[in-house]
């Protein structure tokens, strides 16, 4: 699957070598410039978008490490306990007849 950015990127080439003649003066339609700068900007959105959408999915990954590793020492904790309350034996209380 093809990012955004990918997809975009034959647009962005054109918008820049329109920009780049209508800068030199080979090109002279003001509109067609305000869209090719549009493209530019939008796909500097983009990137900006994948970029912030990296850096969640890479927290994301270490809360979940994190949180496993927690869970694990929490079961290991847990078993720790069992082990050490089966070794204990209560003597058992010495019931009165009457």
């Amino acid at each position: 699957m093809k990012r955004d950015s990918d997809l975009f990127k034959p647009l962005v080439i054109t918008a820049e070598k329109y920009l780049k003649d209508y800068c030199d003066g080979k090109q002279e339609s003001d509109e067609k410039a305000k869209v090719a700068l549009r493209v530019l900007s939008l796909y500097r959105r983009i990137l900006r978008h994948e970029r912030e959408h990296k850096a969640i999915r890479l927290e994301w990954e270490k809360l979940i490490t994190g949180v496993n590793a927690l869970r694990k020492a929490a079961k290991n904790w847990v078993k720790q306990k069992q082990k050490k309350g089966a070794r204990k034996v209560k003597p058992k209380s010495k019931s009165k007849k009457r």
